[in-house]
């Protein structure tokens, strides 16, 4: 193998170590963080009964009825439960065994592949294998986040559409049934789901509460606590609906403003962080023997350590910047 091409490899590796602790940086942020954990568990007290009894009645039904050990590894295997919320979230229709079997053999090869072919030290496309190894729950989290901002959209004009059926004269659960075949989905295909669900026999609270837990949208809570209170304290549901609608549809309005007025910082990050990466790269085709100091030198590895450590501490910092909450 050729001098340019080796140092072309271990620049992409580095690129991609970056990338891998960037992403592994975000999913701490995201889902780990105590805020992320505070939002999460408002409604997971409510839910947690019903979860159990449709885990208990999927590992009785399902393939870990036939294979013990596929039932142990999804109730016990870190992650696991979570990635299937995940995967239930997004919309997806592959099944959890699918996923977790797509990451594992896409890791496996990209970690195979470079040390086989271009006889690298085994650790040196680690960085890469775990990033690629993380690439499909990117994916079904990138679809989690497209469906649930389509949802929120939808909202106000299910609340609305709530509100006239009630004027009208139908019940509340009626009114769900009637988003659910006349809205599109997402939000039709939810409220239709938890219509289904109340007339199958779950209580009300249940069905409004496993709504929740499908979309997991903070407008969403908003709706399934006031309802929950009003069925328990009374008063004019009607007015309820109209006065959330409005403040969902505010709501909107501020977040698009938001996501404009920060789009500009998310944009400056993301060149200042790609572009030592991308500079290392170019460099080092064309003159690998200038770029082998980094390499080849305890000096320039601590260098290249140090600088990777202070990009992300700069990326993290401006991505907290430009994280404003509604």
């Amino acid at each position: 193998m050729s001098e340019n091409l080796r140092y072309a490899i271990l620049s992409l590796v580095f690129l991609l170590a970056g990338g891998a602790v960037v992403a592994l940086a975000l999913l701490w942020s995201r889902h780990l963080s105590g805020h992320s954990r505070a939002l999460s568990g408002r409604l997971d007290a409510i839910a947690q009964s019903r979860r159990e009894d449709q885990q208990d009645q999927l590992l009785k039904s399902g393939p870990a009825r036939k294979a013990p050990w596929l039932g142990w590894l999804l109730t016990h295997a870190p992650g696991v439960q979570q990635l299937g919320l995940l995967l239930r979230r997004s919309g997806s229709h592959q099944s959890l065994g699918e996923v977790m079997t797509l990451s594992a053999g896409l890791g496996f090869l990209s970690w195979l592949l470079p040390v086989w072919l271009f006889d690298l030290p085994w650790m040196m496309p680690m960085a890469a294998a775990v990033l690629i190894f993380l690439l499909p729950t990117a994916y079904l989290m990138h679809l989690e986040k497209k469906r649930r901002l389509r949802f929120e959209d939808q909202l106000p004009e299910a609340l609305d559409f709530m509100t006239r059926a009630l004027r009208a004269g139908h019940g509340l659960s009626v009114a769900m049934g009637m988003v659910g075949d006349e809205l599109p989905a997402p939000v039709g295909s939810e409220f239709k789901t938890t219509f289904d669900h109340i007339n199958l026999g779950m209580s009300f609270d249940d069905a409004l509460s496993d709504l929740a837990d499908r979309v997991h949208s903070n407008d969403l809570n908003f709706l399934v606590i006031a309802l929950t209170i009003q069925r328990k304290t009374g008063g004019n549901l009607t007015e309820l609906l109209s006065t959330l609608s409005k403040t969902v549809r505010e709501r909107i309005k501020l977040k698009g403003k938001i996501r404009v007025l920060a789009s500009e910082g998310k944009l400056s990050g993301l060149l200042i962080g790609g572009l030592p990466f991308v500079l290392g790269l170019v460099l080092s085709v064309i003159n690998p023997v200038y770029m082998s100091t980094l390499w080849t030198t305890p000096s320039g590895q601590k260098l290249v350590l140090a600088g990777l450590v202070m990009m992300l501490l700069g990326g993290l910092w401006m991505w907290k910047i430009v994280q404003i909450k509604v």
